[in-house]
């Protein structure tokens, strides 16, 4: 099996240490009931250095502090400033989900590098990454949100008496209420090995490729500030499109990466999904991705969407393809509005 990168950690060759920010809070609030083993804290580390999600600025970092709970069980927090909830015309203001995976991808490194042992130059490799949030969850257009993750892990490899792989179950809760879940697993490997693995294409792509023109639809219709958010090209059928990748778009390419992140693929599922649903209202829910392949940036990816489903509730089933292979499949399900 392939995988898409997590994204690599920019600037970072040869460093095997983690950063570390620590501190002493309270007891966090968290979703479930602790187990007997859970109930010796261990100390609250406050503060969240960006190597440690692999980001090239502190401002994007969206995790704030993480604690162990038990030997596989840790709360981490979260806060999405002002901002970034999301329009939908006559269904009031929903949380961005862009932002959503981007957080459990920023919870999901964090643990891998420090409480896992990860190090910092290796290739994390993403096998799976599913996520849901709830669509009556109200979107605060004015006020940061505050977020508890509850997270238990599970290690799926080792070498030399170490992890080499974790499988990750997340609990989201806000203000007391639970809004999202999330699972996703992922490997890491030596940038020795990742060099064999990727061959000719172990070298991360600096230079802007060509991009589709012109933009399927206005930013708007996607909850997009501008045509660099969109990650889909038409074609000549209205459930297929070409790949977008957009350096522009720092959200998704926060720093050069050798092929296209895993998040940028699921991004561009979600916003083929909402235009297969148009003129009508779809509102994304639940999100699972499975990686077959590597996407490459020199040849173009096609997308082709399908929907099944029942009234009042769609599935959206997107599919990438790449030289005639499948790269990654991706169902988004969620309330439909005709």
């Amino acid at each position: 099996m392939s995988y898409a990168l997590l994204s690599p950690n920019p600037g970072l060759t040869h460093r095997t240490g983690a950063p570390e920010a620590s501190g002493t809070l309270g007891t966090l609030h968290l979703s479930g009931t602790p187990s007997v083993c859970d109930r010796v804290l261990a100390p609250v580390h406050v503060g969240v250095a960006k190597e440690l999600v692999h980001l090239s600025y502190e401002d994007a970092v969206l995790c704030t502090s993480r604690q162990r709970l038990g030997a596989h069980r840790f709360a981490v927090t979260a806060a999405w400033p002002a901002g970034t909830s999301v329009p939908r015309p006559g269904h009031g203001t929903h949380h961005d989900t862009r932002v959503a995976a981007q957080t459990i991808r920023q919870a999901a490194l964090l643990l891998a590098h420090a409480e896992y042992g990860a190090p910092l130059a290796h290739a994390v490799l993403l096998r799976t990454f599913d996520f849901a949030i709830d669509p009556a969850w109200p979107g605060s257009p004015d006020r940061p949100t505050a977020l508890d993750i509850d997270v238990t892990a599970e290690e799926t490899g080792h070498r030399a008496g170490r992890p080499t792989g974790v499988h990750l179950r997340m609990t989201v809760t806000s203000a007391g209420r639970a809004v999202g879940t999330a699972d996703t697993a992922f490997d890491w490997i030596p940038p020795a090995v990742y060099r064999r693995l990727r061959g000719d294409y172990a070298r991360a792509v600096d230079v802007q490729p060509p991009l589709p023109a012109p933009v399927p639809v206005a930013p708007a219709a996607l909850g997009r500030t501008g045509p660099h958010q969109i990650t889909l090209g038409p074609t000549d059928r209205p459930d297929r499109w070409v790949l977008r990748t957009d350096f522009s778009d720092t959200v998704l390419y926060d720093h050069p990466v050798d092929h296209v992140p895993g998040l940028a693929l699921i991004d561009a599922a979600q916003q083929a999904a909402t235009l297969v649903t148009a003129p009508h209202t779809f509102l994304p829910a639940d999100t699972r991705t499975t990686f077959d392949r590597y996407v490459e940036f020199d040849r173009p990816c096609h997308l082709t969407a399908r929907t099944t489903g029942t009234r009042g509730t769609l599935t959206v089933e997107v599919t990438g393809h790449q030289d005639g292979e499948r790269v990654f499949r991706t169902t988004v399900t969620g309330p439909f509005h005709p």
